[in-house]
Parts: C-alpha cells; structure tokens; sequence
C-alpha cells in the first residue's frame, strides 16, 4: 500500500515526547473525505550496505574537483594529529551519527590515528551543553560512554582561534580544539531549516563551532524590514543571505586551514522519514552540500492537494522547547488556508528553550493581550488582531536588531507566522511550560497540562466538527510542504 493512500485511510499516530498519540480524528473525518492526502515519493531507494556506504564514503570522495577522499588525505598529509569529528547536539535527531559512528571510529584506529589524538566535538552553537542523560542519544550505546573522555561540547566564547575576518569587519573565529586539528571530519545529515535553508554541511561550522561574534553576524542576515528578508526560509539556497553569508565564512575557514596544512572533510548523508539511510557521500563540505541537498528534495518535499483548515503537526524530537517547536509550525503553516488553524503536538520539557526568546515574547505579550481585551469588547477581530500581531512584530524586531543575541531571531519568525494564519490560531499541546510562560505566547492551548494527549486532542477536534473542516496530518515537522493548488 503506498504512503498516500495510507494516509487517506487513517490519520497516522503522532509522536508526543516518548509517547504517541492515535486515534484523534473521528470517523466521519475520514469517510467523508476530510482528511487530506500528504503525498510524499518514494523513489529513492534505501542504502542496504551502510556500512559499506560508509566505507566507500571514507574512500572515494564525491566531489575530487573540490577534495580527494579522506583516505588518500590520510595517506598523503596525515602527520599523526589531531582528528576533531564533528556531531550533532541533542537538538538534532543525531540518527546518523549513532549509526555512523562506531564504523567511523574503527576506520580511524585502523589509520594509523591513535585514540588520544580523536576528539568528538558537539556542535553546540550557541546551545547550552548536553545534560548527562543526552549523551546516549547523541552518541549512542556503542560510543557512550567509552568514548566519555574524548567528547567535548563546543562553547562559542571559549578557546577560540581567529582564522581571518569577514568583508565586514567580523572576526572568523573557530573552536580552537578543531582549529589546531589536521584532521576536521564533519559528520551531518540534511533537513530543511526555516531561515538557514538547509542544515548540514557548512551549518556544522558556522554556527555550530564558530564564535559568537560570527555566530551573530551570520544570524543578523534573515532580517527584512519587517521579518524575514526576501529568500530567508526553508529550503531556499540560492539568494538567502544567511547561506551567502556562511559561504563566504566557510570558504575563509577552509583557506586558512590549508595554509596551516589541515583540512575539512565532510560525510553528509540524507535519511527518510523512516530513518533510512538514502544517501551518504564524502568530500569537500560547501560542494557536497549542493549536490546532497538534491536528494533531500527526493525524500521530504511532500505535496497536498489543497490548504487544509487544520494542519496538526508533531513537532517530534523538535518538541523538546518552543524555540525548536516552531520549525515544526513553520511547516504546518505553508499548508493552511488563510484564517485556518495549525495544532503543534510539542510537550516542551524543556520550556521556551532560550532565554532571550522569553523575554522578547514579553515586549510581544502586552500587543496581544491588550488586542484580546478589545476584540473580547467587540472589536473587529481580524482588524483588530492583524494590527496587534505586527504591531508587535515591529516592536520585537526592533529590539532584536538594536541589540542582536542568539536565539532572538525565533520571536520574529513565530510573530511573523502568526501574522500569516491569523488571530487565534495557533494552538499548542504542551504539558513542560508554567501558566506565566504560556501567557507570553500568542497561543491557544490544547486541554490541561497533565492531561492524557491524546484525549485532549480528540477533544479539540470533537468541538470543532461541526463545521465539517478539512483536515492535514504532519507525522514529521522536517517535510517541505508544497500545495497542488495555485498560492
């Protein structure tokens, strides 16, 4: 049976946290016909060998015009130092680097490369560390914890080594364990990302090792004049200033460390929905980054027939705090109809996730609130509540670019997405965030904290039946969602 008809028959479970929710859509949703199929291809066929991927990764590069395979730079310029690997921190799903991992290792020992010179680097960014109970999933039960002694997070103003400096001024900083390596191997999978494009590849570097300095300047780029500016969103590339940005960044980072004789080598592989392997290349990491993101638009652009009236989306491993969980409504959001509703399953044990995203949402909070009052008195509520939400859009982005930190880039994306769907409607099942931190949020709740999810949701869908809605089904936040129907 293919996926799409699947869909059709029956809504799919939905992750929440550990738990997984079923049975939220009522009979007559699908009988009728309400539920819109999410067509997604399947015409990339799953890697059987990974190992053996893995192998052919490590010794024939896929991009030779940009960089010659690890193993004939290990043969060739290797002078028995350091190998910094580069993971993922626990933000990310890290499926590939549990995987990848122990072959990698062993291929490294079996290369001359002692155990004392490896370093396994967090790509943290500007992230807190990982917490104990993190490592397993980052690592996985082969590599944590004997690998414990050589894993190291990345702090973005810590032992830092300057490698040259941005055309406008900005100092291009490195971690410097990974700077004074020989060897840096960037281990990354590809997803889509609402204002990067594409995670991955040169993302491993900046931000995820870089300083804070150019950590920032990278981010400054996604503003407009009022939210994003023009090509800053999911999958876009080509003309997104924050990929130029980090092109030229990287390309900066890339010279100086050849000058110094070391190098950069990236495996960058690509998973489905299923967590298959469907690609997995090495080479040079801006040139392979390219050419994978290709595959990656095989496996997770997914297309519907029209914009639903509600999009419920599991915000899955991003539903660890409301900064990750509003990639997953960035998605829902390009399949709705204008004045239509997205429901985020997120449980946020984790809360806002970033400090300097709550206190933005409090220069929001009064905008929202005071517009509530006045549509609650009998003010237009579309009038009303499209000039709060960019009235306080403006006065977010105002403060944001005034003094610009990490993290206070997803107030301008959350505001500028409920702008697009409109006042009320953007719900969240949570259960990780305090009733004062939910008032700072321009959402509408689904249900008690504490309550069993999935008779919350089948609850929320139970009082809006009456109006016969149609409805869309997204089991995976990281889908490109594109719509059959003309805008």
């Amino acid at each position: 049976m293919s996926r799409s008809r699947a869909v059709r028959e029956r809504a799919p479970p939905l992750a929440y946290g550990d738990r997984i929710v079923t049975d939220y859509l009522p009979e007559a949703v699908l009988t009728e016909g309400r539920l819109l199929s999410l067509r997604t291809p399947e015409d990339v066929p799953a890697i059987t060998d990974v190992d053996g991927a893995l192998r052919h990764a490590l010794e024939v590069s896929a991009t030779p015009e940009a960089l010659p395979s690890l193993e004939e730079l290990m043969r060739t310029r290797y002078r028995r130092g350091d190998v910094t690997i580069i993971v993922d921190d626990y933000t990310r799903p890290c499926v590939h680097q549990r995987r990848l991992l122990p072959g990698l290792l062993l291929w490294l020992l079996d290369h001359r490369v002692r155990r004392e010179r490896v370093n396994l680097l967090v790509s943290t960014a500007t992230h807190r560390d990982p917490r104990p109970e993190e490592y397993p999933h980052i690592f996985g039960d082969a590599v944590w914890p004997a690998w414990r002694d050589r894993v190291f997070p990345h702090h973005d103003r810590e032992d830092l080594e300057r490698l040259g400096t941005m055309p406008d001024g900005t100092p291009v900083e490195l971690n410097g364990k990974a700077a004074r390596s020989e060897v840096i191997i960037s281990l990354s999978d590809l997803d889509y990302h609402y204002f990067a494009g594409v995670t991955g590849g040169p993302k491993h570097l900046v931000p995820g090792i870089a300083g804070r300095a150019l950590t920032t300047a990278d981010h400054l780029q996604m503003f407009g004049d009022v939210g994003f500016a023009p090509n800053v969103d999911m999958g876009m590339l080509d003309g997104n200033p924050v990929y130029e940005y980090k092109r030229v960044a990287v390309g900066i980072i890339l010279d100086a460390l050849t000058t110094r004789g070391a190098f950069v080598y990236a495996l960058i592989c690509v998973l489905n929905p299923r967590h298959q392997f469907v690609a997995l290349e090495g080479g040079g990491i801006l040139a392979l980054h390219r050419k994978l993101r290709t595959i990656l638009d095989r496996v997770y652009v997914a297309t519907v027939p029209a914009r639903a009236d509600i999009v419920i989306v599991s915000a899955r491993h991003l539903g660890i705090n409301v900064y990750q969980a509003g990639k997953a409504i960035n998605t829902a959001v390009r399949a709705v109809k204008p004045g239509g509703t997205v429901v985020c399953l997120a449980p946020c044990p984790d809360g806002f996730g970033n400090d300097e995203f709550r206190n933005l949402m409090g220069i929001a909070a009064p905008f929202l609130r005071e517009a509530g009052s006045r549509i609650s008195d009998g003010a237009n509520l579309a009038t009303e509540g499209d000039r709060a939400i960019e009235g306080a859009l403006r006065a977010v982005q105002a403060a944001v670019v005034t003094d610009f930190r990490i993290g206070k880039q997803k107030p301008v994306d959350l505001l500028g997405q409920y702008l697009k769907v409109g006042w009320g409607n953007l719900w969240l099942l949570c259960d990780g965030l305090a009733e004062a931190d939910r008032a700072l949020l321009p959402f509408r709740y689904v249900g008690l904290s504490g309550g069993d999810p999935a008779e919350r949701l089948r609850s929320w869908v139970a009082e809006r039946e009456a109006r016969r809605p149609t409805y869309l089904v997204l089991d995976d936040p990281m889908y490109w969602v594109r719509v059959d129907e003309p805008g």
